[in-house]
């Protein structure tokens, strides 16, 4: 054992022992006045603590565990994204409640149909959200709202495999009277996104267990075996990036470029090995 500093504070004792060789360390508190709101009679209250994620960071356990290696793992790994999803809104304003969704109406009707034409399955548009609201505009010199009219916004979603098509399908779907793209994402299928957890997952596992033998080396003892393990995961999308790109060509037309980057997904496990 390797006592560490005392510090009188008061009448308060506070003695921190950390024991190197099972990384664990035991926090010893003993309290002999009571206005400090701490119980009296040398009364004695005692903590595990483990570092986790960082140097100097510890959690607070219920009792010490001895010959036992507390360690973490992480690893990642990634894939093209294999779909797209894309949600995009018609919004359509006028001084009349009926004249706004109307018009809304024709207009996502025509965006339907130019999307059907491209090769869309209709089944595969949804309808995320429909509003129809009334515009109002402060007026900072009179301090009231005035009335501008009405806005009716119809969302819709629609997924599509060919992630090269992206850019055309907003194309196709501004052109026919959309208005606004809300968002564009990338996902994988299931099956592949289950494969790249067992991927980085079995590398996590790898790497707590080369740092467990590295530390029990550091530290004079010996990993014999594991006494729990858990795990957890973290899905990172690409970052997408779209923009309206200028083609020189003859008939000067513009076209919309998604480039999509790398999903990642990152596994870590949590690993208690026993020492001797």
């Amino acid at each position: 054992m390797v006592a560490g500093s005392k510090m009188l504070l008061g009448l308060l004792t506070v003695s921190v022992v950390i024991s190197l060789g099972l990384g664990v360390a035991v926090l010893e508190q003993r309290a002999t006045i009571n206005n400090l709101g701490l119980p009296s009679g040398g009364g004695i209250k005692t903590y595990s603590a483990e570092s986790s994620g960082s140097w100097g960071s510890v959690w607070a356990a219920e009792e010490v565990q001895e010959n036992t290696l507390f360690v973490s793992g992480a690893a990642s790994a990634s894939a093209d994204p294999e779909k797209v999803t894309i949600t995009m809104s018609v919004e359509t304003d006028s001084m009349s409640a009926s004249e706004s969704q109307q018009e809304n109406a024709q207009k996502t009707a025509s965006v339907r149909s130019a999307l059907a034409s491209a090769g869309i399955d209709a089944d595969s548009i949804e309808t995320v959200s429909y509003t129809l609201n009334q515009i109002r505009e402060y007026d900072y010199d009179t301090r009231k709202y005035t009335f501008k009219g009405f806005k009716t916004t119809h969302m819709i979603k629609l997924e599509i495999d060919d992630i090269d098509s992206a850019g055309s399908v907003i194309d196709t779907a501004v052109a026919a009277g959309v208005n606004i793209v809300n968002s564009v994402s990338f996902g994988l299928s299931d099956e592949t996104m289950n494969d790249l957890k067992m991927q980085a997952l079995e590398a996590a596992a790898k790497n707590a267990r080369d740092k467990a033998d590295a530390m029990s080396r550091g530290l004079g003892v010996s990993v014999t075996k594991v006494l729990s393990a858990s795990e957890g995961y973290t899905y990172s999308p690409p970052v997408r990036t779209y923009a309206a790109v200028a083609e020189e060509s003859a008939g000067g037309s513009h076209t919309t470029e998604i480039t999509p980057g790398s999903i990642s997904v990152t596994a870590e496990i949590n690993v208690v090995f026993e020492t001797a």
